[in-house]
């Protein structure tokens, strides 16, 4: 598959994309309180579910962040393949922001939260696991577009 290509030729971007967003929630948090870290350590301990969702997401951002720049690149792998528009990417951005901000940031929800009214600010909390769901389903998605799933023939 591409992806698995991708991933072998960037290894290093995927690992520091996907600690990147990880540990971003938290350093955005650090603003606001010098305990953001203990925070958040609770918080991912606390919910289990969420967690888990968090890592996958985080995973599959540094995926999507190297398979981009990757095809970005335009190499030929195979010249059968045909070379794929790194524009398909816009939907995994999209994702990606949609998934951190609503399904992921609480500390983005303070920001939120003074463009809406409490009650929406309180549903999407109550509701972020399926925000990170979708965003997620975002990434794959634009995985999928980028060709990331396609099999080819490594001719060395």
């Amino acid at each position: 598959m591409i992806l698995i290509y991708a991933l072998r030729r960037r290894l290093i971007v995927t690992v520091i994309s996907s600690l990147g967003i990880f540990f971003l929630t938290p350093m955005i948090q650090l603003i606001n309180t010098p305990l953001a870290f203990e925070i958040w350590f609770l918080d991912i301990l606390t919910k289990p579910i969420n967690s888990l969702l968090y890592i996958i997401f985080s995973i599959l951002f540094g995926m999507f962040i190297s398979l981009y720049m990757y095809v970005k690149r335009d190499i030929c792998i195979d010249c059968e393949v045909t070379h794929i528009k790194a524009s398909n990417a816009n939907a995994g951005i999209l994702g990606s922001v949609i998934g951190f901000v609503l399904g992921i940031c609480p500390a983005c929800f303070s920001l939120i939260s003074v463009l809406l009214p409490l009650g929406i600010s309180i549903t999407l909390s109550a509701y972020s696991p399926y925000f990170t769901l979708l965003s997620i389903a975002i990434i794959l998605f634009s995985i999928f577009k980028l060709g990331g799933f396609k099999k080819i023939n490594i001719k060395n």
